[in-house]
């Protein structure tokens, strides 16, 4: 098992640290945050569920209301600002009145609202991770590669600190899903993870697991090689016309070292360029230009003039 990070000294609080930078406060504000919050009592609730039942001109209708209301807060009296569990979402615990089964309630107004169901929110690193751990994939240490791996192959990208799946990504993920649907089906990985732990404590052969899992999988490999091949990753348009050829579109394709300019009449027409992705209605804040988005050989995205290397600005972080 992997140590856990942790205070050296738990009566060491955040607002001692007065040589700390602000960033290694917060840093250390979380992680001490963490370390007391895991080792006090869970919180207790009282929750309220109440169902009422609606009489309609024709129709009876089953109308409901949820409200609680904390009664032993423990952990909760860490974090100074509720979250939107913690609330009904206005900031403010909802009560509910007491009520016995059998007991006729007046209607005091009807309030009609138009609400439509959310999508799940895109996964950041974090949320990614906590997934991670809930269906059994990897270990901690292979957290941070898959990661990497998901952005280096440029299967998602970031937006606003949430990956958004590619072209190249959802291609991939098709096709992966419909070919090897055991192989990445949830379970599988977490069986895998079993039979390691078993192999680990001696009580199955590793040659046995590994052939177990290779024989199927290499004929099923063996079957869909020619598929693989005829899969085609879909292509994005620029509206800009070829310079090449003066007939074709350029489009945006993704190769093996990222996405590139090509011609949409290709392989008549060869022409091929880089693509530099722009950031747009951002500037450059020392001359002006546009603000391009750059990696560095590792793959770390980083934003850059176009100007270069006449004007050398770069940073980390979007211009305001």
């Amino acid at each position: 098992a992997h140590e856990a990070i942790r205070p050296t000294d738990v009566s060491l609080k955040p607002m001692a640290l007065t040589t700390a930078s602000r960033d290694e406060q917060r840093l250390y504000e979380l992680i001490w945050k963490r370390t007391l919050a895991c080792q006090m009592l869970p919180a207790v609730w009282d929750q309220t569920k109440i169902e009422i039942q609606a009489a309609g001109e024709k129709n009876l209708y089953t109308l409901l209301a949820e409200g609680r209301v904390i009664k032993f807060p423990s952990w909760l009296t860490l974090y100074e600002k509720k979250s939107e569990e913690q609330t009904n979402g206005s900031g403010e615990e909802e009560m509910l009145p007491e009520v016995k089964t059998g007991d006729d309630l007046d209607l005091l107004k009807i309030k009609p609202e138009q609400k439509f169901t959310q999508p799940p929110p895109r996964y950041t690193e974090a949320s990614l991770i906590k997934a991670l751990e809930e269906k059994g994939i990897g270990r901690p240490s292979t957290y941070a590669p898959i990661v990497s791996t998901i952005q280096d192959r440029q299967y998602v990208e970031k937006q606003e600190e949430k990956f958004k799946p590619t072209p190249l990504g959802v291609t991939v993920n098709d096709f992966l899903v419909d070919y090897f649907p055991d192989v990445f089906d949830y379970q599988f990985t977490a069986k895998m993870e079993d039979e390691l732990d078993d192999i680990a404590r001696g009580k199955c052969q590793w040659k046995t697991v590994l052939n177990d899992f290779y024989q199927p999988f290499e004929k099923k490999l063996s079957a869909v090689g020619e598929v693989a091949e005829r899969v085609s990753v879909p292509t994005e348009a620029t509206g800009e016309k070829c310079p090449q050829c003066q007939q074709g579109q350029l489009v945006i394709r993704v190769g093996r070292f990222g996405k590139f300019l090509s011609c949409s009449r290709f392989p008549d027409c060869d022409y091929a360029a880089p693509y530099v992705q722009t950031l747009e209605g951002f500037v450059c804040p020392r001359c002006g230009a546009k603000v391009v988005v750059k990696k560095t050989k590792k793959g770390k995205q980083f934003y850059g003039c176009s100007n270069y290397p006449k004007c050398q600005w770069a940073s980390w972080r979007k211009p305001k």
